[in-house]
């Protein structure tokens, strides 16, 4: 499915967590008409949202979705990990600032609902186990192999590769 001005990718993905545990999630990037303030981005259009659907680990079946919700100079904060802390899912974002760097943000979900918990100055890093960015013509399914190729061909996925070890990352 490729993403197009206006529209939406979907995709599964391989989720490997810090326990070792393989969970399959359900991905979606809602698109939508501009993006043409970034030179390189000739396709007119940006990111306006994006969603995780996976089934609750407590195994009732219960589906969970995350969907960002900041968005900082018209893009929006982008999940770089999920993860379970304390039976609970956890998911790590990156939001882009104004002067070119980055600010990590952390939610957590407990009792039905996300919250977001402030990360204090200095805190463990951890390695980037989502798929970084979705190009045209994503596969329908993508396995943790096929994930680690896809992030390390994307322009620009480097600087996405890990969250932390501070809350904030000076631009360069």
């Amino acid at each position: 499915m490729s993403a197009c001005a206006g529209g939406s990718a979907k995709w599964k993905e391989e989720v490997q967590l810090s326990d070792g545990q393989i969970i399959v999630v359900e991905r979606e990037t809602i698109r939508e008409r501009g993006g043409d303030e970034w030179a390189s981005n000739r396709s007119g259009s940006k990111p306006k949202e994006y969603h995780i659907r996976f089934a609750s680990p407590e195994g009732s079946g219960k589906m969970i979705e995350w969907r960002s919700i900041k968005e900082t100079d018209t893009w929006p904060e982008i999940p770089l990990v999920l993860d379970m802390e304390d039976g609970h899912p956890v998911v790590f974002t990156s939001v882009f600032t104004s002067g070119g760097g980055q600010i990590y943000s952390k939610y957590a979900y407990q009792n039905n609902a996300w919250r977001e918990e402030l990360l204090p100055e200095k805190f463990a890093q951890r390695a980037s186990n989502l798929l970084i960015f979705d190009p045209k013509g994503i596969p329908k399914f993508i396995d943790l192999r096929t994930k680690r190729q896809m992030n390390s061909d994307s322009a620009g996925s480097a600087d996405f590769m890990q969250v932390g070890p501070t809350r904030r990352v000076r631009a360069r």
